[in-house]
């Protein structure tokens, strides 16, 4: 049986489970050339690179840290985090929340080659542009 939902219903998905796993009200800290995107509790979910580690193209690239990747993986299967939808809504709800005008997302993703063996990948995104980037 195929299910089938909408990009609305995705969204309202992604957005509970993350007020859910973070609280509803997150908050940010500016740290040098860096913000900090911190949970409720105060824990670091997110980095947003604005000078150097950021990727080509981007203002404000959006580092989601692996404690959060394995959080959210937890609910949601490793196949639906590595596509545009995803990564869209991510930065939306970030932006939504502190006003930050974020364009670009990165995390890692797990892949499995031919062989059947399981590999971690970088997987970004510049959601002003609507493709995949390249880091450097």
């Amino acid at each position: 049986m195929k299910i089938e939902i909408t990009k609305s219903q995705y969204k309202r998905i992604i957005y509970k489970l993350l007020d859910t796993l973070y609280g509803p009200k997150i908050s940010y800290e500016w740290e040098n050339d860096t913000i900090a995107i911190k949970s409720n509790d105060g824990e670091l979910v997110f980095r947003v690179y604005t000078k150097s580690g950021r990727a080509k193209g981007c203002k404000k690239d959006m580092y989601v840290t692996s404690d959060t990747g394995e959080e959210i993986n937890d609910f949601i299967p490793r196949a639906a985090t590595r596509k545009k939808l995803f990564a869209k809504t991510l930065v939306s709800y970030v932006n939504e929340k502190t006003g930050l005008d974020i364009d670009c997302i990165e995390f890692w993703t797990t892949k499995t080659s031919k062989s059947g063996t399981e590999y971690d990948d970088k997987y970004h995104f510049n959601v002003k542009k609507n493709k995949k980037t390249n880091i450097y």
